[in-house]
C-alpha cells in the first residue's frame, strides 16, 4: 500500500548530486533554488563566475565559472562533480535573433553554439560519469516554445527545435542505461533580462530597423501577448517542472517535451 510518506519521497533529491547549467541568474537559477529545496547538492554553472557564486552560496551548493562551448571546460566541470545524477541543460541565449536576411553566419553559430552545442557536450560528459556509475541518471533540457512555433528569429527557433529532437534522440541513445532524458519548453517567462528589456534599461532583443519579415510582424506579436493563463511566468515555474523530470515521480518518463507556457501554444 502507497502511504503518504512514499508520496512525498517521490519528489525528493536527498543523495542526489545535479548539476544545473547557466544557472547565475533567471530560469537557471529559479531550477537551482527548487532543487536545493529538494534536497539536492546543486553546482551551479555559468559562464559568470560572480554570479554563480551568489546563487550556489545562497542554496549551499558549488559554484563553478565555465564556458560550456568549450569542450575541455565542460569536461573538468562535470569530472570535478562528486557524483552526477542529474543534469539541467538550461544554459542558452536568446541575443542572436532577428529574420534571416539580418543574421551573419558568425550569429547563426552563436545561436547554435550557445543553445545546442552546450547540450551535446555537457550530456555527452555527464553520461559517460553516469554509465561509469551504473545507478542511472536524469538529464533535463530546457528549450522554448519557439523551437515548437516559430517567432525569435531563424536561428535561435531552429536552435532551440534542435534541442526537442536531441532530447527524443538522446532518451532512446541512453535508455539502456536508466538514464531518462525529457525536454521542458518554456513560454514567457519573466526574468530579469526580460524587465530590463521592458523598462528600457537595455536595447531591446529584436532590431528596431530590419528586413520584411514574417517573424515578430502584427501577428506573432498579439499571438505572443494572448497567453491564456492571462499572465507570464516565473522562474520557479520551470523549477518545479524540472523537479518533476528529473524526480522518481518521473520513472517510466523519458523522452517527452513538456510545454510550461500558461497555454501559449494553444492560440
Amino acid at each position: 500500500m502507497t502511504t503518504r510518506n512514499d508520496i512525498s519521497q517521490l519528489l525528493s533529491l536527498e543523495g542526489k548530486h545535479a548539476v544545473v547549467t547557466g544557472s547565475a541568474t533567471g530560469i537557471g537559477e529559479g531550477i537551482a533554488e527548487i532543487f536545493a529545496a529538494a534536497g539536492a547538492q546543486v553546482t551551479v554553472a555559468d559562464r559568470d563566475g560572480v554570479g554563480a557564486q551568489r546563487v550556489a552560496s545562497a542554496i549551499g551548493g558549488r559554484a563553478v565559472q565555465v564556458d560550456l562551448t568549450n569542450e575541455k571546460e565542460v569536461l573538468d566541470l562535470i569530472n570535478g562533480m562528486e557524483q552526477v545524477d542529474i543534469v539541467v541543460n538550461n544554459a542558452g541565449s536568446y541575443f542572436d535573433v532577428g529574420p534571416i536576411l539580418d543574421q551573419s553566419i558568425d550569429s547563426w553559430r552563436r545561436a547554435m553554439d550557445n543553445n545546442l552545442t552546450t547540450c551535446y557536450l555537457v550530456s555527452r560528459a555527464a553520461a559517460r560519469r553516469m554509465i561509469d556509475a551504473g545507478n542511472g541518471g536524469s538529464i533535463v533540457n530546457i528549450s522554448s516554445v519557439d523551437g515548437l512555433l516559430p517567432c525569435m528569429g531563424t536561428g535561435y527557433d531552429t536552435a532551440k527545435a534542435a534541442v526537442i529532437q536531441f532530447s527524443r534522440s538522446l532518451a532512446v541513445d541512453l535508455a539502456p542505461h536508466n538514464i531518462r532524458v525529457n525536454n521542458i519548453a518554456p513560454g514567457h517567462i519573466m526574468v530579469e533580462t526580460l524587465r530590463k528589456m521592458k523598462d528600457g534599461e537595455i536595447p531591446a532583443l529584436w532590431p528596431q530597423k530590419h528586413e520584411k519579415t514574417g517573424l515578430m510582424n502584427d501577428l506573432t506579436k498579439a499571438r505572443s501577448a494572448n497567453i491564456p493563463l492571462g499572465h507570464s511566468g516565473v522562474p520557479s515555474d520551470i523549477g518545479n517542472a524540472s523537479l518533476f523530470l528529473a524526480s522518481d515521480a518521473a520513472a517510466y518518463i523519458t523522452g517527452v517535451t513538456l510545454p510550461v507556457d500558461g497555454g501559449w501554444l494553444l492560440i
